[in-house]
């Protein structure tokens, strides 16, 4: 009698199982375990101890595709309900984590800035894309926090905000974020973004205020 050879890593290509496609399912996998004990070479008996091991992989493999499709939905979900809620901010102004601003036309560039020690004056400029200064403030003394800024009368462009505050005769940098009004909410792979006039596309994660 022609015995069948034992599955195992090497000849059982077409029963390995596979995260994109199973070829057996646990069903047919069964019936060629029972075909294989009832069809095996007495002389070289099957290792039933690695036939189960493979049944149990199968079953595994089966249990992970299932809990990704259901992670796969969970995540689509959630994207859309965290859509759905920036879309609230359409029209709202908000700061987001940057010092870079770009005008379309002539305005203002509001912001703020998180001084890191008491200061004897603070000192707020903009710097076009060669380097050039092309604005200053001085908002005078403040203790260390956030401090609000406005400069008015910037021309179309692009810029770069700096905040120094200088204490002591020491100057000490200062963290930026600018605002923006959104104009537009986008998802991506990535997650959700908003669209801020004269600032461009930033993850909704990068918020840090929104007015009321």
């Amino acid at each position: 009698m022609t015995g069948i050879s034992p599955v195992n890593n090497a000849s059982s290509s077409s029963v390995q199982p596979s995260s994109s496609s199973l070829q057996v399912d646990q069903n047919q996998f069964i019936e060629l375990f029972v075909a294989q004990l009832n069809n095996q070479d007495p002389l070289a008996p099957l290792d039933t101890n690695q036939m189960l091991t493979q049944l149990s992989q199968i079953s595994s493999v089966e249990s992970l595709n299932s809990i990704d499709d259901r992670i796969d939905g969970l995540i689509s979900s959630l994207q859309q309900s965290q859509m759905l809620g920036a879309s609230q901010l359409v029209g709202r102004d908000i700061k987001v984590n940057t010092n870079r601003v770009e005008l379309d036309e002539s305005g203002s560039v509001t912001g703020e800035a998180q001084i890191p020690v008491a200061a004897n004056d603070v000192l707020i400029r903009a710097y076009d894309i060669n380097g050039v200064q092309v604005a200053s403030q001085s908002l005078g003394a403040h203790g260390s926090g956030k401090v609000n800024f406005t400069l008015d009368d910037i021309s179309p462009g692009q810029y770069t905000i700096t905040a120094t505050a200088v204490s002591g005769g020491e100057a000490y940098a200062a963290a930026v974020t600018l605002g923006g009004r959104v104009s537009g909410v986008e998802t991506t792979g990535a997650g959700t973004s908003l669209k801020l006039a004269n600032l461009g596309t930033y993850p909704l994660s990068s918020v840090q205020a929104i007015s009321e």
